[in-house]
């Protein structure tokens, strides 16, 4: 037999096994590029999953580990006992569906995240008991029993949160200390939208609290608690409540259009900074020295009164500096920029109603953000500045500043000051 017929036979002999290995090497491979699971993921160990219980029960996975959900609707009644992060895709996107009944997200172990779900249908959206040192951040909590509920905890935080169209309460933070609720959104809820019951050293910050059944806001047996910068709006009967809670600190709020404004009869506690106080849209006083502050004091149902009523609306910008600058204006505020290149504070104003005739701004400007004294011009110099005072107020690290303008969309710029010297 020739070799050459000797080679060939050997090749057809070993084709049959050429082609499994190969079939199994790109097998191989191909299971390698596949995650295994379902759409949720422990990013520490690199798991996957097809629940969110599956994920927290799992016994690889441990304490300061993050779960990773996958948009889509998940129809589960969570309960987070160990302290991971819990972090969905996109909050618009990522449902956990009560199907409406049960707790949605129950958590009882301390230093949780919960972030990045629109929660809905259940009894209640996210339920925290002795969960210390927790965050609720950046979540829709709609058309449930209640929103979201804090018990027996401390240094918690909810922030960037809808609480909207549910049955009952927005965020109730109960028999708890040094919580946090900030820049939520709080509206439409059948009982009333923020409250603190039972609970101390509360801040209560930048958060729009409007259409709410019963109030805004609320303090219920809740002492030494600060609530400042928020937008307590068309509540149908009271914008803030407070009731048997004191030495509260209550200061920079607007309160618009709620049929009680604010009921208070804790006489501790405080409704202005002793500079400024709120915004009252009902306020009747005028402002006669032309500072942006009522001349008279804005009476509180209770006993109480706000000593320094503001005459327009509270606003906070912060920069990219990381300082803020606090406008009251009874203008429209459209937008607010700050040029660190050659230290110009620009906004643009409007009427805020089509019968107004003059608009003011009153500004707390940081001088380490500008060095005063200093300088309005509005449109460029085409439009007079008819009322300027450039000390309204000076407490060594800011200045406040007060102008007059009549009234139309302008563009205002704040500079320092420039001097001549001949």
């Amino acid at each position: 037999m020739s070799r050459k017929l000797v080679l060939i036979l050997v090749l057809l002999i070993l084709l049959p096994f050429l082609v499994y290995v190969t079939l199994l090497y790109v097998r191989f491979n191909q299971t390698e590029k596949v995650p295994s699971g379902g759409p949720v993921r422990n990013i520490n160990t690199g798991l996957n999953y097809t629940t969110i219980q599956a994920a927290i029960d799992a016994n690889e996975t441990l304490d300061r580990h993050t779960i990773f959900v996958e948009e889509g609707i998940y129809y589960e009644h969570v309960i987070v006992n160990k302290s991971i992060s819990l972090i969905g895709e996109n909050r618009t996107t990522t449902v956990i569906d009560g199907n409406g009944t049960g707790i949605n997200i129950r958590v009882t172990a301390n230093s949780i995240v919960i972030k990045g779900f629109t929660v809905k249908n259940g009894t209640s959206g996210i339920y925290l008991y002795r969960a210390n040192n927790s965050l609720v951040m950046g979540n829709d909590v709609v058309f449930n029993g209640d929103a979201i509920l804090v018990y027996y905890s401390g240094n918690c935080t909810i922030h960037q949160n809808s609480a909207g169209n549910n049955t009952s309460r927005g965020i109730l933070v109960s028999n708890s200390w040094n919580f946090t609720v900030s820049s939520n959104y709080v509206y439409g809820n059948g009982m009333y939208g923020l409250n603190a019951n039972s609970s101390t050293n509360g801040l209560i910050k930048q958060n729009n609290a409007y259409g709410n059944d019963f109030d805004g806001i609320g303090l219920f047996d809740s002492n030494n608690c600060t609530i400042t910068e928020n937008n307590v709006k068309d509540n149908p009967l009271y914008g803030i409540m407070i009731s048997s809670s004191g030495d509260s600190f209550i200061y920079h709020n607007n309160f618009i259009n709620n049929p009680v404004q604010a009921f208070d009869f804790n006489l501790s506690n405080r409704w202005d900074d002793g500079v400024e106080g709120n915004y009252w849209s009902n306020y009747a006083g005028v402002d006669s020295n032309h500072d942006g502050i009522g001349d008279t004091a804005q009476v509180i149902n209770g006993g109480n009164q706000d000593n320094r009523p503001l005459m327009g609306s509270f606003h906070s910008f912060n920069t990219a500096m990381g300082y803020y600058v606090n406008i009251i204006s009874n203008s429209t505020i459209e937008d607010f920029v700050f040029f660190e290149s050659n230290s110009t504070l620009s906004i643009h104003v409007s009427n805020s109603s089509a019968t107004q005739s003059f608009g003011f701004c009153r500004v707390c400007i940081p001088k380490a953000l500008i060095v005063p004294p200093y300088k309005v011009t509005i449109d460029n110099g085409l439009t007079e500045v008819l009322y300027f005072n450039s000390t309204v107020y000076d407490n060594g690290t800011h200045r406040w500043i007060y102008f007059t303008y009549q009234h139309s969309t302008h563009e205002v710029d704040i500079t320092p000051e420039v001097f001549t010297y001949g």
